[in-house]
């Protein structure tokens, strides 16, 4: 499920960060990062996405494996935010996008975006995917503003649709989620 910064509107001007490949040794310092990210779900009552589980290391390492993984680093080069996906139906799809809470705002998830939108079209894609929630300023709007529109499952294929079935089952409501996507 990919998330996204704060809104813009409360963004102060970051240049203390870069964004790279994610390196093995990044892998086990970014459920932190998520952790952090997801602490703004508290404020919309989503406060299951805050205390749920983080992204699976071995689905991160094979993200990595693939070059499909960018971290936001400090200058200390340790990660403040990660943005990954992978292959579905021959569309990039955006897994996750994470931003630390003290980073959120700054331009770091965007500038993970451009990176991983700039990759994609260099491998070949067309398509970038992601599922989100439709109305949360820092979801679906933000994603918007990114040239992502809000597509129906029954346009995505079966893979999509299972997608869509394992949210629900892990108690997201579906009546707020989303398919967003952004030809290249």
């Amino acid at each position: 499920m990919a998330a996204a910064a704060a809104p813009r509107s409360q963004a102060q001007p970051a240049t203390d960060f870069t964004i790279r490949k994610a390196r093995n040794e990044d892998i086990p310092l970014l459920g932190p990062v998520e952790r952090s990210a997801a602490e703004i779900f508290r404020s919309v009552n989503l406060d299951f996405l805050s205390d749920g589980l983080t992204m699976d290391e071995s689905l991160l390492s094979k993200m990595t494996n693939s070059n499909h993984l960018w971290v936001a680093v400090n200058k200390s080069d340790q990660p403040i935010g990660f943005a990954g996906g992978e292959d579905i139906d021959g569309n990039f799809h955006v897994a996750e996008v994470s931003v630390t809470q003290h980073a959120q705002g700054k331009g770091v998830g965007k500038s993970l975006m451009t990176e991983l939108i700039r990759q994609a079209k260099e491998e070949g894609y067309t398509t970038i995917t992601l599922t989100t929630y439709r109305d949360l300023p820092w979801n679906g709007p933000w994603y918007n503003k990114l040239g992502f529109l809000e597509v129906k499952v029954d346009e995505m294929g079966r893979e999509y649709s299972k997608m869509l079935d394992s949210e629900a089952h892990h108690g997201h409501d579906m009546n707020l989620r989303c398919i967003m996507r952004k030809i290249l």
